[in-house]
């Protein structure tokens, strides 16, 4: 019974879709049905039938294959808790970590269209950061990846920033699978479909959660059909969203840069960095930790 060796454990509406299926893509790494199963955030996975379930999901995996889980909420404290400790219950020894971050402010805002859209969230950015609390704790990166880093040391967590990604997809994606003791040049070379992009996403309506949710769908349905296909399905089948709710207030970017600097400078210290990742908040005086994080030149 084989679980997975490498973790993509977030954060939401970073990237970690992308990194995902541009991994997978290394014919050394098992792409599942599934890419986001969850099994380590319920301790139904502490017991046997738990662990079946989640092996079951890369269960078509060759020997030499890589299994990745790349479940976003691995990273969503204070809501998923004991996560990281499922993790060291169950999961290979050796198993490593992969954190996407991007700039947090611009990480609220995708959060909050993507709730928006499912109908769980107001219009309004500046009352949904301060009603729902989720949308700042996921961008307190540092507070998010402290945990895992506590619990199997830095050398075997590797912090990717979303810019860096989206200005050089290839040279990323061949810098992870090097640090996963891959051959980076078995992955192709081409750039592919930019995956959960904001422009032009489905509306997710009632009656197409209702499909989502039911027996059919999760038992028959989802297993016939690889995530592409069904991602695709959703493209063509769902009407767009139209509407896009309006940007947060100057006073709002200001309160979320004061309520998310302590995490910005800390998050940048795991990632090998003497200043902020991003514009606006002050790392001065914090020097970086010594990692092997993969640190990639902004783009200009």
């Amino acid at each position: 019974m084989r679980l997975p060796n490498v973790l993509i454990v977030g954060a939401m509406k970073s990237g970690t879709t992308g990194v995902f299926f541009d991994l997978c893509r290394h014919p050394h790494v098992f792409e599942p049905d599934n890419k986001e199963p969850h099994c380590l955030c319920d301790d139904r996975v502490l017991t046997g039938e738990g662990r079946g379930e989640y092996a079951a999901v890369y269960a078509g995996a060759a020997p030499d294959q890589m299994l990745c889980d790349g479940s976003t909420g691995y990273t969503k404290l204070p809501d998923h808790q004991g996560v990281v400790e499922r993790a060291l219950a169950v999961l290979p020894d050796d198993f490593r970590v992969i954190y996407v971050v991007r700039d947090p402010i611009d990480r609220i805002a995708s959060h909050h269209h993507h709730e928006f859209v499912e109908g769980k969230m107001p219009a309004s950015i500046d009352e949904a950061v301060r009603e729902f609390p989720r949308l700042v704790n996921y961008s307190r990166y540092g507070y998010q990846l402290s945990p895992w880093v506590d619990a199997i040391g830095i050398d075997r967590v590797r912090v990717v920033r979303f810019e860096d990604y989206r200005a050089d997809r290839h040279g990323t994606t061949a810098s992870l699978c090097e640090w996963l003791g891959l051959d980076s040049g078995l992955l192709p070379s081409e750039d592919v479909t930019i995956h959960n992009q904001a422009a032009g996403k489905p509306l997710i309506t009632k009656k197409w959660r209702g499909v989502q949710t039911s027996w059919w769908y999760q038992h028959v349905l989802r297993r016939m059909l690889p995530p592409r296909t069904r991602n695709w399905l959703q493209r063509v089948v769902l009407p767009k969203v139209q509407e896009r709710p309006a940007p947060p207030t100057h006073e709002t970017v200001e309160w979320l840069r004061s309520e998310l600097t302590k995490d910005v400078q800390h998050i940048s210290e795991y990632a090998t960095e003497a200043e902020a990742l991003w514009q606006g908040y002050s790392a001065a005086g914090r020097p970086p930790h010594k990692t092997n994080s993969l640190h990639v030149e902004p783009a200009n």
